[in-house]
């Protein structure tokens, strides 16, 4: 890595890998006696979620005012055997999300992280046989000190099928989008209403970024 090349590709390469390896010195030293006493489960989620506990705890070494962490948990795909596969899922995330504002009240900065979800498709209404095939409209789990909590947000449709808000196959058209949700988590984060449609160019199709009222109202802005 201190090689010193005339190929720039090589050069290019040698300093991102000299960088990230910088880079992983500064964080584990970081976490060196950042350790979190609330327990999560053994599993991908439960780990990602207590490694995102510590670096929040080793935010004053890493010198980060403002964190956005990241969890792939993935296998939703559920084509075959929906309920028993969902529920199973459904309860580790529970899990999972409970165990880190747990954490985060250990840490006494339970007022100042929201943990949201987002998906990139939901499941049909209507089976193909013995599943689900993909679909629009769907569900997400916001959840923080700062949330008004223990409520349904948007037009919640019903499950009975060939309603006006559903396609062929049991479709569902989405109530709510992404552009609002997204934007009300930005406000919280510190985003102006002048600055929203630079983020999110199609909000204006949805939310009056002049309203006084917030896109949705799921947060305490």
């Amino acid at each position: 890595m201190e090689q010193q090349y005339q190929d720039i590709f090589k050069q290019t390469y040698a300093d991102v890998v000299r960088g990230s390896q910088n880079t992983h010195e500064l964080f584990s030293e970081a976490l060196d006696g950042a350790t979190i006493q609330t327990e999560f489960e053994e599993s991908e989620l439960g780990l990602s979620l207590k490694m995102i506990a510590r670096t929040i705890k080793a935010r004053e070494k890493l010198g980060a005012r403002r964190q956005t962490f990241f969890i792939r948990f993935g296998g939703w795909d559920h084509h075959i055997e929906l309920l028993n596969a969902q529920n199973e899922m459904l309860g580790e995330v529970s899990r999972g999300m409970s165990s880190f504002q747990s954490a985060l009240e250990e840490l006494g900065i339970q007022d100042c992280v929201t943990t949201f979800t987002v998906s990139d498709f939901a499941r049909t209404l209507t089976s193909n046989g013995n599943g689900t095939d993909h679909a629009w409209g769907s569900n997400v789990l916001v959840m923080g000190n700062q949330v008004k909590g223990q409520e349904v947000y948007g037009q919640y449709p019903s499950l009975a099928l060939n309603t006006p808000l559903m396609l062929e196959g049991g479709v569902v058209i989405p109530q709510v989008s992404t552009d609002e949700y997204f934007a009300e988590l930005a406000m919280w984060y510190g985003v102006s209403r002048s600055d929203l449609t630079y983020l999110f160019p199609n909000l204006g199709n949805f939310y009056n970024i002049m309203s006084p009222e917030p896109p949705l109202g799921f947060m305490h802005l």
